[in-house]
């Protein structure tokens, strides 16, 4: 029975890892009035919290754009993550094939980039996708680890 779930977790898991690099690889094939009308509105919505605050400050269209780079990848970092770690049963390994993953997916994400009417590929967005997947999946380690470390302890006070 636990191998069953164990499978079916691994299916579900390299499903929905195999589902956001689609996503990603999709939203980088609009062109830039595509792109621009999805992230504007986005803008004007944060500026307009903003301006509700005493202290004045607002974001720009661009920053918007590097959040959103920044949040996708963490959260293909979590899924490669957990989904590799599901797959190989060993931290340091998964925590590599996530790295290198991210990396790959990054640099053919903008890549992409490069056909699309007024998109272009830059370095700085693939070193930022790779902060977004090493963050993620640091803490996502991070947490398998604590949780592995507590499962041990447990056991020895059985013992």
């Amino acid at each position: 029975m636990k191998e069953k779930k164990l499978t079916a977790a691994r299916v579900i898991l390299t499903l929905l890892t195999v589902a956001a690099i689609a996503a990603i690889f999709y939203n980088s094939s609009q062109d830039a009035v595509e792109s621009t009308e999805r992230s504007s509105p986005l803008t004007d919505w944060i500026n307009g919290i903003l301006a509700g605050f005493p202290i004045p400050f607002s974001v720009t269209e661009n920053f918007i754009r590097k959040l959103a780079h920044f949040a996708e990848y963490s959260f293909l970092g979590a899924l490669l993550s957990v989904t590799y770690y599901v797959h190989l049963r060993k931290i340091k390994t998964a925590l590599i094939a996530t790295l290198i993953t991210g990396a790959v997916v990054a640099t053919i994400d903008e890549i992409i980039q490069l056909f699309p009417a007024g998109r272009s590929c830059q370095v700085s967005d693939i070193l930022l996708d790779c902060c977004g997947v090493a963050f993620a999946a640091a803490i996502v380690m991070l947490i398998i680890r604590a949780i592995k470390n507590k499962r041990r302890k447990k056991l020895s006070k059985e013992s």
